[in-house]
C-alpha cells in the first residue's frame, strides 16, 4: 500500500485529490478484519487523513455521515483517491456506491426503500448492524458480515455500556452464532482487541479510539497497535 500511495501522490493532480505530508511505513498484515468508521461530522483534514491512513493500513473504511447530503458525501469521495474505493463502504446515499464502484454498503433503517437492482449489487458487499445475539443469528447469513455492539463500554458515546455478559458471549460462541461473519463494535482499543479473536469474532470495528485523536501521527500510533493485536 505504501508503494502504491507514493506512486499516485507523485503523479495525480493535487487539485483533484486531497493529500498531506505523511511518512509511510510497511504495515503488518492482519488476519482479523479491521474496520474504521468515520466521524459523523466532516472536518477540514478528513480526506487528507483518510488518504494517508489508507495508504499505509489495509483496513476497510465505513463512511457513516447520517446528516450529510448526497452532494457533501460525494465531495468527500471525490477527494479520496480511487485506488481505495474497493475498501470503502457507505452507510447512506447508496447510489454513490454504484457510481464510484465502492466496496459496498452498510444497510440501515434510514435507507430501507433503496432498491438493490443491477449488476453492481450482485457483487457488492452488503453488511448490517446488530444489537442483540438473536439479531446476529437471524441476519448474519443474509449479509457478508454483521456488526454486534456494544461489546465493551463505548469510547465515543458517554454512558453507552457493554450490552453482553461474558456468559452470554460464551454461549453465543459455543452455539456458533459468533463467528468470522460477526464484527465486534463498541469500546475497542489496543487494550482489549486481542480478546476478540479468542471470542470467535471475525474482526473489529473502531471509531472513538481513532477520531478522539487530533493529530494524524497519534492516529497512526493507534492503528499500529490495533494491527499488532489483531494478528
Amino acid at each position: 500500500y505504501a508503494d502504491l500511495a507514493r506512486h499516485w501522490l507523485a503523479n495525480c493532480s493535487p487539485s483533484t485529490y486531497v493529500t498531506c505530508n505523511f511518512i509511510s511505513y510497511p504495515s503488518k498484515p492482519t488476519c482479523m478484519k479491521l474496520i474504521v468508521i468515520s466521524k459523523e461530522s466532516f472536518f477540514p483534514e478528513e480526506a487528507c487523513w483518510i488518504n494517508a491512513m489508507m495508504s499505509e493500513y489495509p483496513f476497510i473504511l465505513h463512511l457513516r455521515k447520517p446528516f450529510a447530503s448526497l452532494a457533501e458525501l460525494e465531495t468527500l469521495l471525490q477527494q479520496i483517491h480511487p485506488v481505495y474505493y474497493n475498501r470503502i463502504v457507505l452507510h447512506d446515499h447508496y447510489a454513490l456506491a454504484e457510481k464510484y464502484q465502492l466496496k459496498g454498503i452498510h444497510w440501515n433503517a434510514r435507507n430501507q426503500e433503496f432498491k438493490l437492482e443491477g449488476a453492481y449489487w450482485q457483487k457488492a458487499s452488503i453488511s448490517r448492524s446488530c444489537h442483540s445475539i438473536p439479531e446476529v443469528e437471524m441476519y448474519k447469513n443474509q449479509y457478508q458480515y454483521v456488526t454486534l455492539s456494544p461489546i465493551f463500554d463505548s469510547i465515543s458515546k458517554q454512558g453507552y455500556k457493554a450490552a453482553f455478559s461474558e456468559s452470554e458471549l460464551k454461549s453465543a460462541i459455543g452455539q456458533g452464532i459468533i463467528n468470522h461473519q460477526v464484527i465486534a463494535l463498541g469500546g475497542i482499543d489496543s487494550s482489549n482487541i486481542h480478546q476478540l479473536a479468542t471470542m470467535g469474532f471475525g474482526g473489529a470495528a473502531v471509531l472513538g479510539v481513532i477520531w478522539n485523536h487530533t493529530e494524524l501521527t497519534s492516529i497512526r500510533k493507534e492503528l499500529n497497535l490495533l494491527m499488532k493485536f489483531a494478528n
